[in-house]
């Protein structure tokens, strides 16, 4: 039986939500209001205070990273990393090689991180470095979002550029840095900290957010440091032995499959060589796809417009891939993509063109 604190506290509660429907109320004219205003179905959840996802005070924008929602897009499920601070599903590789490190003692107060990157790593750990106080170089070629290096660059980190495109040259000079006094380089194309951050933490987490009794059959991702794939796929396999593995690549630079190093428009993977995380971890996978970039942008800009999801090309390639992969497998019923980096990135690039939106002249 309920004691006598407890009704006061319903009491209070009751009353409170009373006045904000009361509130609500005058706040619409009776012909705009929303039909929950107007008591014929209840007020959404949105309007309770609990639950939340962050109770209290956090420390800092660190603890924002990961616990990101998996949505189910036209049958295939969606891990959306693209919400993560920073941009990119790199905060948490960012955050765990950086504290990986200074927990060796590799990285100590006023060194400075430097990070061979396409952007997104270089991204995130200009993020890292700002909030633990190290100094950030971010070393990347030219030619790539004009967003991505504005992004490093608003976090206080330096940018060196080296090489076009392709992340070869910038990797070697990034390494011979990161030799020096001072300085410390993550290595993300061979840390196994990568494998272990997508291996005990991002995997799990997408095998607990799966609907009850449901295993992942397949998980399709593109390559670009390979520690995705191969971390998140090491979780599935945990759970499935079975779990098939696809590898991603544009078709205009099929790297893996056949050697091929070319330009294309799927930005952070295909990087112009094969990273040793994949390199050694080869033999996990299934087989090796592709996607054009031409369909991958057009994907992606059909997720902005159809499911408000505004997300970067990779995304757009993932999901294709997945579903040509559900053609080709049709057993395979649980099939898993992640959506990796944010549309912002690529505003400039593939959405401030007039031809790209819907825009009315309105008389």
């Amino acid at each position: 039986m309920a004691n006598a604190n407890d009704k006061t506290i319903d009491a209070a509660r009751a009353q409170r939500e009373t006045a904000v429907d009361h509130e609500l109320e005058q706040s619409f004219p009776a012909s705009d209001a929303p039909s929950w205003t107007l008591g014929r179905i209840p007020a959404p959840a949105l309007m309770k205070p609990e639950p939340v996802r962050f109770r209290g005070v956090s420390n800092s924008i660190l603890d924002a990273i990961g616990d990101t929602p998996l949505l189910e897009i036209d049958g295939i499920f969606t891990k959306l990393e693209f919400m993560n601070p920073s941009g990119s599903i790199k905060a948490r590789i960012a955050l765990y090689m950086i504290e990986r490190a200074e927990q060796r003692g590799l990285l100590q107060p006023g060194d400075t991180i430097v990070e061979a990157t396409s952007g997104n790593t270089g991204n995130a750990l200009a993020m890292v470095a700002a909030v633990k106080g190290y100094r950030m170089l971010v070393v990347m070629p030219e030619g790539l979002s004009s967003e991505r290096v504005a992004i490093s660059r608003a976090y206080g980190a330096e940018v060196l550029f080296c090489g076009n495109f392709h992340v070869n040259q910038a990797l070697q000079r990034a390494h011979e840095i990161g030799t020096q006094p001072g300085y410390f380089c993550p290595s993300q194309f061979e840390s196994e900290g990568n494998i272990e951050e997508n291996r005990l933490i991002l995997g799990p987490e997408i095998l607990a957010q799966l609907p009850a009794g449901r295993l992942p059959d397949a998980l399709v991702l593109g390559v670009g440091t390979g520690g995705t794939l191969i971390g998140v796929g090491q979780a599935f396999r945990a759970v499935n032995p079975a779990v098939r593995l696809f590898a991603m690549e544009p078709s205009e630079s099929q790297t893996i499959l056949c050697g091929e190093i070319a330009g294309h428009a799927i930005e952070g993977i295909s990087d112009g060589f094969v990273p040793g995380i994949f390199q050694r971890n080869a033999g996990l996978i299934d087989e090796v796809t592709s996607v054009s970039s031409q369909q991958a942008v057009d994907e992606m800009k059909r997720l902005a417009r159809e499911h408000g999801l505004l997300c970067g090309p990779s995304s757009g390639a993932h999901l294709l891939a997945a579903k040509q992969v559900r053609e080709r497998y049709p057993e395979l019923k649980t099939i898993v993509t992640i959506f990796c980096d944010e549309g912002e990135k690529y505003l400039s690039e593939h959405f401030g063109n007039r031809s790209t939106t819907a825009d009315v002249a309105f008389r």
